[in-house]
């Protein structure tokens, strides 16, 4: 049967079904990680994918963009995601959810460390499904993520995280949980689907139209606040003093930086900070202690359980095995 699913790499078909209209299709990863991927499309151009799995080793996954907009749902276990062959990447974390917009024919990357136990659901969504079944259009108020891709304007990777209610996390669960010999089944992951981007819509804040005129005018003036992060990481930053330094509200400073950047201010400079901070370390000349107060942290044993959380190591272990410098 035709596939209407954007499949990740390094994975196998070990099983598919049809429930009427419904198509399914479960995979098994290859290599050290044990669990399933299962895919159901429910009507063209709405299909949701669910993994239950447990990461031996590394892993990194490359999944197509299929011109989705893509909401997720991470319920357990971190990674990374980023563009393939962009620099950067972003971290999911237990408890949130995700929307994604890519450019077409793109790829994204999502990087397991060793064992991370990952329960996931990602609601994928077309252009058409959202229009004819929902009626949503690229002139309503909408989530500004979801606006961007009704709006076709899907020019460049943006990745934006929030947290999971309650609900979203009992709905979630109650469909990873489903048994799949349930003849049923199609229908009861069919309604979960629709209630976890119900859920979403209704949550999430429209966009604000005055604002975005607002930051689309000055979009200078948000990448003089990351220049200035970019050259302060060792001094206290935090939003109401960006705030204050850059002459505006919290309020519009936080939304700017979100619209322009893709993330919260603070999520920004704990990377920043975090990513200085490997440099530094992988160039060999400073101390791990040194290192912390170069980039902001006041307490080394902070800076070390921020930084092994973010690279899988510790920063001892990384300044052990950088080069000795050149005399």
């Amino acid at each position: 049967m035709d596939l209407p699913f954007c499949l990740p790499s390094d994975h196998r078909v070990v099983g598919a079904r049809s429930w009427g209209r419904v198509q399914g299709v479960t995979l098994a990863p290859l290599g050290q990680t044990r669990g399933l991927r299962e895919f159901l499309c429910f009507r063209p151009g709405f299909y949701v994918a669910m993994g239950q799995l447990m990461h031996g080793g590394d892993r990194c996954d490359a999944y197509p963009s299929g011109d989705f907009f893509k909401l997720h749902f991470r319920l357990s276990g971190r990674s990374r995601v980023a563009q393939a062959a962009a620099a950067g990447s972003q971290r999911i974390e237990p408890g949130s959810v995700t929307t994604l917009v890519q450019p077409r024919d793109s790829y994204k990357e999502e990087f397991f460390a060793a064992g991370e136990h990952e329960r996931s659901i990602t609601v994928c969504c077309a252009r058409s499904f959202l229009a004819e079944v929902l009626g949503l259009q690229a002139d309503a108020a909408t989530p500004a993520a979801l606006a961007t891709y009704l709006h076709g304007e899907g020019s460049r990777f943006e990745l934006k995280q929030a947290p999971m209610s309650p609900a979203q996390r009992t709905l979630a669960d109650a469909l990873l949980d489903s048994a799949p010999a349930d003849p049923y089944r199609a229908l009861l992951a069919e309604a979960k689907a629709v209630e976890l981007l119900h859920s979403f819509l209704v949550q999430a804040p429209a966009t604000d139209a005055a604002a975005d005129a607002r930051t689309a005018a000055a979009p200078d003036r948000m990448t003089e606040v990351r220049r200035y992060i970019d050259t302060h990481l060792a001094e206290p930053l935090d939003l109401p003093g960006l705030a204050r330094r850059h002459g505006m509200s919290e309020s519009r400073l936080a939304r700017g930086f979100r619209a322009a950047f893709g993330e919260p201010a603070s999520a920004y400079i704990g990377r920043a900070r975090l990513q200085r901070a490997r440099e530094l370390l992988e160039a060999g000349r400073h101390s791990v202690t040194e290192v912390a107060f170069e980039v902001g942290y006041s307490h080394v044993a902070n800076f070390s359980t921020a930084f092994k959380r973010c690279f899988g190591l510790s920063p001892q272990a990384l300044r052990k095995a950088a080069p000795m410098p050149q005399r």
